[in-house]
């Protein structure tokens, strides 16, 4: 066991080389990949145990980032773990509709109360993809409104080609989806003032690192009611963790269709779309309307999945787990923001979002995002065995968890303020590159919108680079 700052990745380096060599960008989640964490980070892992994974250089971390969010127990939670291996002697997957694909809609249904309907996925875009594609065929119409605050709802074309990583998607399915703001009903307005009668669907967080304000999410609510425009909520993020029937509940306002996933299964592989009936049936066998192709997935009705989505909100509702979440998320964000005035950076390294959903920005002075000192942050936090690149709060995140990562974040806040009272360039102070945005035209883009391609972009280094294909 490593004690001390942590250097060694010797393991780690080796295997992620030759993972490139088999694995496109060397990771099936663009999140998890080399370019979103340090050069100084662990990159292949080995194991994980509650709230602590190891790598494959026998490197323990304190784990927040729990996959991509989709822990709210714990990694290898015995609850979990149990009723998963107890389903396997039962039988994987069936000829016909099994007994527990009956029980999970009873018990989710129940428990959200609203929806009349539900279909099962394997992963969050199969189901949002579903819900966008309902709300075409109910309403007759093309466009899909999303909101450009937040940054991801698919891996499918209606959305990614929104995106600026949108090669080899036709433009003619680009056009068809539009974007509007958080907290800004004024742009709903004017989309439908640009495309009258057009708007298939809205589709959102419903709330994401800012509480709704002057009443949008209701106003947001009546107009898709009122134009006729299908409302869908996605709950990936928030379900379970504002309120474990999603955050919808919390503010009372409902939807025409929801999506979940992620954590409602504690890592096994499980998603939602429910909604209501006249929508949902669209998919179905009882009706005379013309027939949507919802989700027919070989792996939809595997039972691993469903046992585990049934018995993670029957363990979540035993702990209360929402009381947890919150109380630990709160504590995080105190001791934070007292250790960021403590150490004179609380203007560079910031904490944002709600207690039960916060996030880590290092800043300029301007509250505008700093890549390059957030990386030279970080390699110090993980130097100290914590791996908070975001925030996942989960059963198994405890007090001494959370000393640990106040210890870790305390070394990062004070190597920020070395470097900024240094006067040094940031980026020479941590090694390898800068972490780089998902969503961008060019691997060696350092922003989302290319300054090569953009005259309005901001012009940084990599915008002067030779790009092949591209003319300066």
């Amino acid at each position: 066991m490593v004690t001390g700052p942590i250097r060694n990745f010797t393991r780690s380096n080796e295997l992620n080389t030759k993972l490139h060599a088999m694995i496109p960008a060397g990771s099936h989640t663009y999140s998890k990949g080399e370019d979103q964490f340090p050069w100084l980070s662990p990159k292949i892992m080995a194991r994980a145990d509650g709230a602590y994974s190891w790598d494959v250089d026998d490197n323990r971390f304190l784990d927040w980032a729990m996959g991509n969010r989709v822990m709210i127990l714990g990694h290898n939670y015995p609850a979990v773990n149990e009723a998963v291996k107890r389903q396997i002697d039962l039988g994987l997957n069936f000829s016909r509709p099994g007994m527990l694909e009956y029980e999970v809609a009873e018990f989710l249904l129940d428990l959200w109360g609203w929806p009349e309907m539900v279909k099962f996925g394997k992963n969050g875009s199969d189901v949002t993809t579903a819900a966008v594609k309902l709300a075409r065929a109910y309403t007759g119409r093309k466009y899909a409104a999303v909101c450009g605050d937040q940054p991801f709802f698919s891996i499918h074309d209606w959305f990614i080609g929104s995106t600026p990583m949108n090669a080899g998607i036709l433009e003619e399915e680009s056009r068809y989806t539009l974007s509007f703001r958080y907290n800004d009903i004024a742009s709903v307005e004017a989309l439908y003032a640009r495309h009258p009668g057009q708007i298939a669907c809205m589709i959102l967080e419903p709330v994401k690192n800012e509480e709704p304000k002057d009443n949008f999410l209701e106003k947001l609510r009546a107009l898709t009611e009122r134009e006729g425009t299908v409302l869908i909520f996605d709950e990936m993020i928030a379900g379970m963790r504002f309120d474990i029937r999603g955050a919808h509940h919390l503010y009372g306002v409902f939807p025409d269709l929801v999506t979940y996933g992620k954590a409602i299964s504690n890592g096994f592989s499980f998603s939602a779309l429910a909604g209501k009936r006249d929508i949902m049936e669209l998919g179905g066998l009882k009706h005379d309307k013309p027939r949507v192709f919802l989700l027919s997935q070989t792996h939809s009705s595997e039972t691993v999945g469903l046992a585990a989505c049934k018995a993670t909100i029957e363990e979540c509702q035993r702990i209360d787990i929402t009381k947890h979440v919150w109380g630990v998320g709160k504590r995080l964000i105190d001791g934070f923001r007292k250790l960021a005035h403590q150490e004179k950076v609380a203007n560079h390294v910031r904490i944002i979002g709600f207690d039960c959903n916060p996030q880590i920005l290092c800043t300029r002075e301007d509250g505008s995002y700093w890549p390059e000192l957030h990386t030279s942050f970080h390699e110090e936090v993980i130097s100290y065995g914590v791996l908070i690149p975001w925030i996942t709060i989960t059963y198994s995140h405890r007090d001494e968890e959370l000393a640990k990562t106040f210890e870790a974040l305390q070394a990062g806040m004070r190597k920020v303020k070395r470097v900024l009272d240094s006067g040094a360039a940031v980026e020479s102070t941590f090694t390898g590159p800068a972490v780089k945005p998902v969503f961008r035209p060019y691997n060696r883009c350092m922003q989302g919108t290319c300054g090569r391609l953009n005259a309005n972009a901001p012009q940084r280094p990599c915008c002067q680079e030779n790009v092949e294909g591209v003319s300066k």
